[in-house]
C-alpha cells in the first residue's frame, strides 16, 4: 500500500498555490506518492532518488519534477538536506500566469537527467536558498496581498534560476567543483573507472579523492559506485524484461553470478525474486 500526501496536511491554506519545506538530513524514505507536484532542489548532501522504479544519483545542486502521478522514494542518503517545493496540480497562483511554461523544461532535463542537464552551480543555489528561505519563514496569518505577492515573486525568481542554471566545470575542482567527481560516476558507473586517472585529470590527489567520497556520500568510490550499479540494475528489473545475464553486463558486472551475489548482499534477495515481486506487485 503506497501512502499518499494529503494537500490538507502540508498546505497552510487553501488560497496557498504553492508552499516550501526545508528538510534538512533527509532520512531513506518508504515508497510515498501525493495529491500535489513536487520540485525539489539538493541544497546539501547526496544519496539516490527512486522515481516510479528508475533510479538516479542526486547531490547538491540538483533539481527535479515529481507529478502528483509518481511513486518515489530516497535510497542511501548522507547528509541529504533538501528544498521541497510543493505545488497544487490547479495551480490557482494569485498572480503568476503559465507556470507550466516554466516547469516543463525543468521536468524534461531531469526526468531521467538529460545530456544537456546542468546542475546548479554555487551561486545559483546560495540565491535559491535565499529565496525559499525567505518563504518558509515568512509567515502571516492575514495572508493578503502583500504576502502572495513576495512568495509568488521569490518563487517565480527561483523557476527562473533553474531554467537558467549553468554547470560546474572540473576546472573548478577545489572546493564546490568537487561535485563533479560525483558527476563522473553518474556518467559512467557501468565502466570501469581508473581514479587515479581521474584524480590526475582533476589535479588532486588519491587522498584528496577518498576523503571527499566519504564526506560526500559516506563511501568510498569504489563502495558508491557498487551501489549505483545495483540500484539501476535494480531499476532494469523491475521495469524491463531484460535478461539477468543481460542486466549484469549493463550494469557493470563481470557476470551474472557477481551481480546475483553482491545483489542478494545489498537487498537480501536475489535479482531473479526481484522480477518475480515486482511482477506479482504489477498483476494486482
Amino acid at each position: 500500500m503506497v501512502d499518499i500526501k494529503q494537500c490538507e496536511d502540508f498546505f497552510p491554506s487553501e488560497e496557498h498555490a504553492f508552499c516550501v519545506f526545508m528538510l534538512n538530513n533527509q532520512a531513506m524514505a518508504d515508497l510515498h506518492g501525493h495529491e500535489f507536484d513536487e520540485l525539489v532542489i539538493v541544497r546539501s548532501g547526496s544519496g539516490f532518488h527512486i522515481v516510479n522504479d528508475q533510479a538516479e544519483m542526486i547531490r547538491q545542486g540538483d533539481f527535479f519534477f515529481v507529478t502528483a502521478n509518481d511513486v518515489h522514494y530516497y535510497e542511501a542518503t548522507s547528509e541529504l538536506s533538501l528544498i521541497n517545493i510543493l505545488i497544487r496540480p490547479q495551480r490557482m497562483f494569485k498572480y503568476i500566469k503559465d507556470v507550466d511554461d516554466l516547469l516543463i523544461p525543468i521536468t524534461d532535463k531531469t526526468r531521467p537527467f538529460a545530456e544537456n542537464y546542468q546542475p546548479l552551480t554555487e551561486l545559483a543555489l546560495n540565491r535559491i536558498v535565499l529565496l525559499a528561505e525567505g518563504i518558509s519563514h515568512r509567515r502571516d496569518d492575514a495572508f493578503d496581498s502583500l504576502y502572495f505577492s513576495g512568495t509568488e515573486s521569490a518563487f517565480l525568481q527561483i523557476l527562473t534560476i533553474l531554467c537558467e542554471g549553468q554547470g560546474v566545470s572540473k576546472d573548478a575542482i577545489d572546493g564546490w567543483g568537487k561535485v563533479y567527481l560525483l558527476d563522473h560516476i553518474r556518467q559512467h558507473y557501468a565502466q570501469e573507472i581508473n581514479w587515479k586517472g581521474v584524480c590526475e585529470e582533476a589535479g588532486i590527489a588519491i587522498r584528496t579523492l577518498y576523503r571527499f567520497f566519504h564526506q560526500m556520500t559516506g563511501n568510498t568510490p569504489e563502495k558508491f559506485q557498487q551501489l549505483y550499479r545495483l540500484l539501476k540494475a535494480q531499476e532494469l528489473l523491475r521495469t524491463t524484461d531484460i535478461p539477468v545475464s543481460r542486466i549484469a553486463i549493463l550494469c557493470g558486472f563481470l557476470n551474472p553470478s557477481r551481480l546475483t551475489e553482491a545483489y542478494r548482499r545489498y537487498f537480501q534477495h536475489t535479482p531473479s525474486q526481484e522480477r518475480q515481486l515486482s511482477l506479482s506487485i504489477k498483476q494486482r
